[in-house]
């Protein structure tokens, strides 16, 4: 039967023995451990009761407690679960067109995060300088070298994360530079292309560039864009060295020796032409206006996301 005791305010309490039927019988002798002065939450309350051993009466309930949340407590793999990996956004290369003046980088970098791309936004310097126009237009040599370095940032991009998407956009003269990259690529390397206002001959060859691309090869031109796509490209050249009206003026055309695959191929290429409702977006045809940012939120976004 369990021992009873007054404390200081006289209540009866419960003290429990070591063991049943050995009243006040702790583990070292009579109610205390050999050598061993017990901490004060565990003193008895009086010589009488540390002779049956009431320290007990905590230590019991400590042990309780103990058991009570090892019992109740949670597996740590509940604890620490591990939430599902959510697949990175994706980069879109920005190359701009000849001279450094054109702001169509800096308004996609304005107008595509608040038009729903999650993409990281690249600007891709290529151009000699502010101002450079004709140097940058003609420079073969330089435009296949930046090309070149182009198509290595992409595979870098991809050597750390293959399923990483990859989309590249220029404007005018970049045009030229963003297909040569292209070509460097292995196949299905690129989402999409997106060609604004390109100052390349109408019949450049862009089955190279379909090729690395998984979606389509989006084009916008305008028949508008007669000062620079068209007086300008027939007096100084296109970006790949024709002296003629460009693509972006006119639109891609067939190659002239073109097999059921390489049609196959340029069923991907989507070309769209400038229309009157573009001007509430700024463009009013001219060569300036596939870089306002309306325009890029609006017509140019889509072709970015998945």
């Amino acid at each position: 039967m369990p021992l009873q005791r007054r404390d200081a305010l006289g209540e009866r309490q419960r003290v429990f023995s070591s063991r049943p039927g050995t009243p006040g019988r702790g583990v070292g002798g009579e109610g205390t451990w050999p050598g061993i002065v017990p901490p004060p939450h565990l003193r008895p309350l009086s010589p009488e009761a540390g002779a049956r051993g009431d320290y007990f009466l905590p230590l019991a309930l400590f042990r309780v407690i103990i058991l009570g949340s090892m019992l109740c407590a949670k597996p740590v793999d509940h604890v620490f679960a591990v939430e599902p990996a959510t697949a990175r956004p994706g980069i879109v290369f920005v190359v701009d067109g000849v001279g450094g003046l054109d702001l169509m980088g800096k308004a996609a970098k304005w107008a595509l995060p608040k038009a729903g791309v999650a993409h990281e936004i690249r600007e891709f310097e290529w151009q000699h300088g502010k101002g450079n126009i004709l140097k940058d237009l003609q420079d073969t040599k330089r435009v296949v070298q930046k090309a070149h370095e182009l198509a290595i940032c992409v595979l870098r991009v991809k050597a750390a994360d293959p399923k990483r998407p990859i989309y590249l956009l220029g404007k005018s003269g970049g045009t030229g530079l963003v297909l040569a990259a292209a070509e460097e690529l292995p196949p299905a390397t690129l989402e999409r292309i997106v060609l604004l206002s390109s100052a390349l001959a109408p019949n450049y060859d862009l089955r190279p560039a379909l090729r690395a691309t998984k979606h389509e090869l989006v084009s916008f031109y305008s028949p508008l864009d007669q000062f620079i796509l068209g007086w300008g490209t027939r007096q100084f050249g296109t970006i790949d060295r024709v002296y003629g009206p460009s693509a972006g003026l006119t639109g891609f055309v067939l190659p002239k020796r073109c097999s059921k695959v390489d049609e196959v191929l340029y069923g991907r290429v989507v070309q769209l032409p400038w229309s009157p409702r573009m001007i509430w977006e700024g463009h009013v045809g001219g060569h300036t206006g596939t870089s306002m940012p309306a325009f890029v939120g609006k017509e140019v976004a889509p072709w970015l996301k998945p």
